[in-house]
């Protein structure tokens, strides 16, 4: 797996940032195995450590300021796999995609109860398309699989020109995916109601890995490996008539990942990571999307041996939720931010903490 080796070169010196580390704010304890709480609740995704199969799903609870851990394992009681990679709520359940065990659990959302278990290899992403379907992309592999919401089946593939579907959105009956491979620069339009590809779009980078939309409905999406010496890139591209808008390469070596937007999809955050343990291109940037230049200097900056690996705005609050994954050898920190970068609260969750569910 392409940065999992990557994540790992940071050696135990994180711990050393556990040591040191500022402490504030920690949420109210439980004395509750599982939360009883209804209301917006914060899917805390934490990988594990690739091989060890410690993944574990967790849950913050704003309003309660509540934090809860091993929500799987509590009302399962066996452990959620290896590599938890994402999870997608389609009507009263959460789709977690377990990417080394090459499974997708379903649960219930009221009860954390598993409820069906689909075979999919090296699932990453899962995108709900409607009419009880989901598009899963699978790392390794060339295929779309396409599963069955309800019955929890897989129904059939898509064959894709590259592996390692990553990304996807739906846009007016469409499916928008970037394959993730270092000879990939194109991104492919799927009809869904053909389940196949009827169009690509060229790209000026290799390896696009995410994508989303902002307010004028244009299409941003980052790529890039710099594992295997692809530069980072960001493309704004409006989808209809394929224009490329802007492109914004980044410098030789530094990797861009996981861009989110605020609420009112006029400005993109993400994260910047230093593998070799210094403080420069490390952080969190954000971009207003008329801007004619990448970002300089990041609004939540890492310290030396440390860097970021989960971001997310919450939806109500506009806060932002950045995850520290300790170089993905212990508890994971979580810290939560004004919009403008200021540290609000800070709490400790599970092993390598790699991404936000807002519920």
């Amino acid at each position: 797996m392409y940065r999992q080796v990557c994540k790992n070169i940071i050696p135990l010196l994180a711990i050393w940032l556990v040591l040191f580390s500022c402490k504030k704010d920690k949420p109210n304890t439980t004395n509750t195995p599982l939360p009883t709480d209804s209301t917006t609740r914060v899917l805390l995704v934490c990988e594990g450590s690739l091989g060890n199969g410690n993944a574990t799903i967790g849950a913050y609870f704003p309003v309660t300021d509540s934090v809860y851990h091993h929500l799987y394992k509590t009302a399962n009681t066996t452990d959620l796999g290896d590599v938890f990679q994402s999870v997608t709520k389609v009507n009263s359940h959460y789709f977690l995609c377990i990417n080394n065990t090459d499974k997708i659990i379903v649960i219930d959302t009221a009860t954390w109860l598993q409820k069906a278990n689909i075979n999919v290899p090296k699932p990453r992403y899962l995108l709900h398309v409607g009419n009880n379907r989901a598009y899963v992309g699978s790392l390794f592999n060339n295929k779309i699989f396409i599963v069955n919401t309800q019955n929890y089946s897989v129904l059939k593939s898509i064959e894709m020109p590259f592996q390692n579907v990553e990304g996807m959105i739906l846009k007016d009956g469409f499916v928008y995916a970037c394959c993730w491979d270092t000879a990939c620069r194109q991104l492919y339009k799927i009809d869904i109601s053909q389940d196949r590809i009827i169009d690509s779009i060229a790209l000026m980078a290799a390896a696009p890995q995410s994508i989303l939309l902002d307010k004028n409905k244009n299409a941003w999406i980052m790529g890039g490996n710099a594992y295997k010496s692809k530069s980072s890139s960001l493309h704004c591209i409006e989808l209809n008539s394929k224009k490329i808008n802007k492109f914004f390469p980044f410098a030789a070596g530094i990797e861009a990942i996981k861009p989110v937007s605020n609420h009112t999809a006029d400005s993109l955050f993400f994260l910047e990571v230093n593998y070799n343990g210094g403080s420069s291109n490390n952080g969190v940037f954000v971009m207003p999307i008329n801007s004619s230049a990448l970002p300089t200097s990041p609004i939540i900056s890492c310290t030396s041996f440390q860097y970021f690996w989960a971001l997310g705005i919450h939806p109500i609050s506009q806060e932002l939720y950045v995850g520290d994954p300790k170089g993905f050898v212990q508890s994971s920190t979580v810290g939560i931010y004004s919009k403008s970068g200021i540290l609000r609260k800070q709490f400790k969750t599970g092993v390598g903490i790699g991404a936000f569910y807002f519920d």
